[in-house]
């Protein structure tokens, strides 16, 4: 399998010598679909650990403990609602090992469905030697809603930075029950609402057609009224008293064999970004060098019309549109004339 290789002595080599691979899983739709595209990657099974435990800051730690134990140079966490492209561990692994001895940990990027494109986040690669003194960097539970995010940067702080790479490793969202959508989208109202614009543009034009949309919307305007504090805990009552309160009948068991790694490279690769998140990631979250541009309106486009209508009244409108047509003409003229 990819990225194993046998010595003369009959050892294996290669990716299950680099990394421990720890899942982190709260009942996810994907749980198994999770696990079966990493072992498909050649990591051997005992080599990834699923774990369960809550409050979320509990499996941060509980997953640093078991990299520790391990012993060996790189420690996984995998949140069980992320469905790996092929080759990302060893990708993932192979980004880590430029980095400088200092560098605590490598993140990639997941192509989010409810962000509409790639975001941070996703898959964090641990470097498993300074796993021991980022364990009292985590804080207690109902101090920080993104106590990992917090254990980063303190353990930054200390001289051991984090670092992003500009690296696609899997699909995040996809295939998720509608509790934990209305529960993700209730938290999202509190974890980014600079963010809420994106949100509704985007979840309002595909939920018609796409059922977790439409509990995307219900979780997150049940987040907005919530003025009380939200943590990532799946056990917090707030959240099953507000999807209970519509409760659309649940999704099935999701098979293990949906996906292949082939499926999800394909849906990677043919992936066109929504026009609103453009707006809000113009580098595809630094995936692209430059801002993405964005198409000017045509002169006659309905939004153009409406603002000159807006500014200059309808009186005035008539003349100047005339004005602009006969500039536009004038161009035409000049630049068949330069031929």
């Amino acid at each position: 399998m990819a990225g194993n290789h046998t010595n003369r002595s009959g050892k294996q080599t290669g990716i299950n010598d680099k990394v421990i691979v720890v899942i982190r899983a709260a009942g996810e739709r994907t749980e198994a679909l999770c696990k079966e595209l990493i072992l498909a990657q050649g990591v051997l099974p005992d080599n990834v650990i699923m774990i369960r435990e809550t409050p979320f800051s509990a499996a941060v730690r509980k997953g640093y403990e078991i990299g520790i134990d391990r012993g060996l140079p790189w420690t996984l966490h995998v949140d069980a609602d992320v469905l790996l492209r092929p080759g990302s561990i060893e990708k993932m692994c192979a980004l880590a090992e430029q980095q400088e001895q200092h560098v605590f940990e490598v993140q990639g990027k997941i192509l989010d469905k409810f962000f509409g494109g790639p975001r941070d986040g996703g898959i964090h690669l641990y470097r498993s030697s300074l796993l021991q003194e980022a364990l009292s960097c985590i804080p207690k539970e109902g101090v920080n809603i993104r106590p990992e995010f917090h254990t980063l940067n303190t353990m930054q702080k200390k001289g051991f930075p984090w670092i992003r790479v500009p690296y696609i490793v899997g699909l995040h969202d996809f295939e998720q029950y509608y509790k934990d959508i209305f529960r993700k989208c209730f938290v999202q109202a509190h974890k980014h609402p600079h963010l809420t614009q994106l949100f509704l543009s985007l979840w309002r034009e595909y939920a018609p057609a796409d059922g977790d949309f439409q509990v995307a919307l219900k979780g997150f305007g049940s987040g907005i009224a919530h003025f009380d504090r939200v943590f990532i805990d799946t056990q917090q009552k707030v959240y099953e008293s507000g999807f209970s309160s519509f409760r659309p009948e649940e999704k099935p068991d999701l098979s293990k064999d949906l996906y292949s790694l082939d499926d999800i490279e394909k849906i990677i690769t043919t992936w066109e970004d929504h026009a609103a998140y453009r707006k809000f990631f113009p580098t595809r979250a630094g995936l692209s060098p430059r801002p993405h541009p964005a198409k000017p309106a045509p002169f006659f486009s309905k939004a153009n019309l409406n603002k000159l209508y807006l500014s200059l009244g309808l009186l005035r409108i008539l003349p100047y549109m005339v004005g602009a047509v006969l500039c536009e003409m004038g161009k035409r003229i000049k630049g068949w004339a330069k031929r």
